[in-house]
């Protein structure tokens, strides 16, 4: 059992145990500061914050209304309308198919007419309807509904790449704060070997290059603790950006308990990558309403019936040289059907369906390329996985032996084997030893998230 927390690390398995280092508080008392946070908190934070996320969302508000509008063709179109005209000029009303391929008209004035003067004011209520168009509706608004589930997948796709890059920011943020409580341990052991030099040095007993040698290790050790602390703050920078807040506040980071177990097959892996990844399924999608669309550009060869009615009031008014007397009116009513079949287009509803046939064809390429791009995703974080799993191992051996090494050089130059150099670059291979095993536990942790992202599982638990 791993654990690799913000601050410490501890771990328990058979074999070699790395002796426990007792952490400088005062080396990292700024580190974090404020309230606690764990790593599923902070996913929920960047799910409910993050603008990727809610862009989805509003894209597929957008689908959802085009679904809408799409639907609307099938319903009939009722208007009221008042129209006048004068003189040659006649009130006309509108055909269905006029009106359900550029909306409602009403009554509208006609052309002139070889007929005598005549002013006319018409009202009244007109209905349109659609009857069928022989598919062309039909299957767009299929389309439609493809593209709106296409736009849900949109989402989830979002969402785990959200939840990929807090996963990472978060545990980066754990491993550079351990790497600052190691260079803080690292400078507090060449801090105590100075001192012990310095007093030898009082007594003649060491010479002043030992204690210069000392001192130039403390620098050394002094920057790369300043570096590890400026690796956090940027660390911590990349977590609130992943979590698509602008808060400058920190958070204590929960630790992460690391277990170190083989991954399961890649063969199974692969199949839960193509099954349950949201682009996957998206441009499944995106494929249906693809085939609905060139299914309804190829139905315009059988053309439309609409039909209109519509019934009012007309009041006339004959035009004399000596004015307009009120002659009247009289109630109109009234139904007619078109129907419309396409003879010859220009090569237009052909053109058409070439368009959509070839666009279908480029939106299943797409699919077959994120397919290929899912299986190697898996491949390698698999073997990422399983190679950090072997270094994690070694790592702690090397740690082990680091430890023993470093033990046995101060008490050889506490007896005058040794020179100091031994002493220095033993607590260089500590210190290294101890920064590699926390890289290589950042590292398979964060190949886990790897793989449970390229599988399309992560997100579902969100």
């Amino acid at each position: 059992m791993l654990t690799l927390c913000a601050g410490s690390y501890v771990y328990a398995e058979s074999g070699p145990v790395a002796p426990s280092v007792e952490r400088k508080p005062s080396a990292i008392a700024n580190a974090q500061t404020g309230p606690s946070m764990t790593m599923d908190e902070a996913i929920r934070i960047g799910i409910r914050n993050h603008p990727l996320i809610e862009r989805a969302r509003q894209s597929l508000l957008i689908a959802k209304a085009l679904t809408r509008l799409r639907e609307g063709e099938r319903y009939p179109w009722l208007d009221a309308s008042v129209a006048g005209a004068a003189g040659a000029m006649r009130i006309v009303g509108s055909d269905g198919q006029i009106l359900h391929d550029a909306g409602g008209h009403g009554f509208n004035p006609g052309g002139g007419l070889p007929h005598h003067n005549q002013n006319m004011v018409s009202g009244g209520l007109l209905l349109n309807q659609l009857i069928t168009n022989f598919g062309y509706t039909a299957h767009r608004i299929l389309a439609a509904e493809a593209t709106e589930a296409a736009g849900e997948k949109e989402i989830q796709t979002h969402k785990a790449f959200v939840i990929l890059n807090v996963q990472k920011a978060y545990l980066d943020c754990l491993l550079q704060h351990n790497l600052v409580s190691i260079a803080a341990e690292t400078l507090k052991r060449r801090l105590v070997v100075r001192d012990q030099i310095e007093a030898l040095y009082r007594r003649q007993l060491k010479s002043k290059l030992d204690l210069d040698l000392l001192l130039v290790e403390v620098s050394s050790a002094e920057l790369s603790l300043i570096r590890a602390r400026n690796e956090y703050q940027r660390a911590f920078a990349s977590l609130l950006n992943a979590m698509g807040t602008d808060r400058t506040d920190r958070f204590e980071l929960k630790p992460v308990a690391i277990v170190v177990t083989p991954p399961p097959p890649i063969e199974a892996l692969v199949v839960l990558g193509l099954n349950d990844r949201p682009e996957l399924l998206g441009n499944r999608d995106r494929i249906s309403a693809s085939r609905e669309l060139l299914q309804a550009v190829k139905s315009q060869h059988f053309g439309s019936l609409s039909a209109v009615g519509s019934i009012g009031m007309t009041q006339y008014g004959t035009v004399h040289d000596d004015g307009i007397p009120p002659d009247g009116g009289a109630p109109f009513w009234g139904f007619g059907a078109t129907m419309q079949l396409p003879l010859f287009t220009g090569f237009r509803i052909q053109s058409q369906a070439k368009e959509a046939d070839h666009r279908k064809g480029e939106t299943e390429e797409e699919l077959n390329m994120l397919a290929n791009d899912i299986v190697l995703q898996i491949v390698r974080a698999s073997l990422t996985n399983t190679t950090n799993a072997e270094q994690i191992a070694l790592e702690e051996e090397r740690v082990a032996l680091a430890s023993s090494a470093l033990q046995l050089a101060q008490e050889r130059y506490r007896l005058g084997l040794s020179p100091i150099v031994e002493v220095v670059r033993a607590t260089e291979m500590l210190f290294e030893s101890e920064s590699r095993l926390a890289e290589a536990r950042y590292i398979y942790k964060t190949s886990e998230s790897l793989i449970a992202y390229a599988t399309g599982q992560d997100y579902k638990r969100y």
